[in-house]
Order: structure tokens, then sequence, then C-alpha cells
């Protein structure tokens, strides 16, 4: 097995490319969806199977790191650029499926679960950080950094600009999505909500 420093983590379209950014910002190589000097940012590794999109020979059971990292933003803001264009994708929303049980839910309701359930799966990993992208990113990851890597030499980085693999769609409600999915995902999507600090009414 190889051993690289980070592995970040999140949802599709929750902002795994933007932490690349951030990352290479500090000075570390991480790769997005390919394996760089110092890690990898991708949705793809949170599970033991190989990726589907760029490099295919990756597999995260290949591979050990000394830091897990979990990056989200609004979880609203995740479900609707899910909805809208990562879902189509059969190959994105199939590697998910093989790995989430989302058997009998509509289309609402998939993209809702599929973010609470991927999440969790992170989760259940223990990462060392969360960023949450749209919460001040570069100070959480500047102080982590300073801390757990004994950077003292380390500066502060200039605000990113948060528009990385940006696609345009539209956005669901928390309204629309109440009135399209059961109430006990409903709940959890506010658990989840609450858990980070997300404010969803």
């Amino acid at each position: 097995m190889e051993n690289r420093k980070f592995l970040v983590l999140g949802h599709p379209r929750s902002g795994t490319g933007f932490m690349v950014k951030l990352f290479r910002q500090f000075g570390y190589q991480i790769g997005h969806e390919i394996m760089g000097r110092d890690g990898i940012s991708s949705w793809m590794l949170v599970v033991d199977d190989y990726q589907v999109y760029t490099d295919l020979t990756l597999n995260r059971k290949d591979f050990t790191f000394d830091y897990i990292i979990m990056n989200l933003r609004h979880p609203l803001d995740i479900i609707s650029s899910s909805y809208f264009t990562e879902n189509p994708s059969r190959v994105s929303l199939d590697y998910r499926k093989k790995h989430l049980n989302l058997e009998g839910l509509n289309r609402v309701e998939v993209a809702v679960k599929s973010v609470l359930d991927w999440y969790k799966k992170i989760e259940l990993q223990r990462p060392n950080l969360k960023v949450c992208i749209d919460k001040n990113p570069e100070e959480k990851l500047f102080y982590f950094l300073k801390r757990f890597e004994n950077k003292e030499s380390l500066l502060p980085v200039e605000k990113i600009e948060r528009k990385v693999n940006a696609r345009n769609h539209p956005d669901l409600t928390f309204s629309f999505i109440k009135a399209n999915c059961n109430k006990d995902i409903v709940l959890e999507l506010e658990n989840f909500c609450n858990l980070y600090e997300y404010k969803i009414a």
C-alpha cells in the first residue's frame, strides 16, 4: 500500500475541486480525482472501489493516508446541484447506488438521501478535519496545518473564488424538498443541517 498525506472526501458537487485549489494555495500538491504528491480529493474514494472518472486505476484500498479531510457546503446547494447536474449521469449515480440503498425512492429523495448517506460514510471514518467551503475555509485549513503539520512559517492566504467546477442550475427550496420527500428523510436532512449549522428555512 502507498501512503499519502491527505485524503479529501465529499459528495459529488460538494467542492472537492475547490479543496484542491485551497490546498495548493498552501503549497500542497493534491490532485482532483488523480493522485498527487501529497494526496487526492475525490468523492469516489469514500468507499473501497475503483474510481469511475479520471483515473480508473485508483482504488481506496490501495492507499493509506495521514489525514482524512471532509468537505461540504450548504446541503441544499449540494442536493440541488446533484439533482439537476450530477444524478442525470448514470455513471455517477450508479456508482453511489452500488454502495448506498436508494431503492424505491423518487428523484428528489434519491438526491437528498445520497447526500445524507454518503456523508454518513465519511463521518464514520472519523475525519481529522471538516471544512465547510462556504464558511471561511482558508482560515480553517490554515490553523489545522499550523497545528498538526507544525507549519510555523505558514502564512494565511487570500480568499479563493468559490466557483470551481461550477455548473449552472436552478435551486431546490426546502419547501419543495419537504413536499416531495417522506418525513423521515426530511427530518434527517434537518438534523444534518443543524449539525453543521446551516439554516434551511
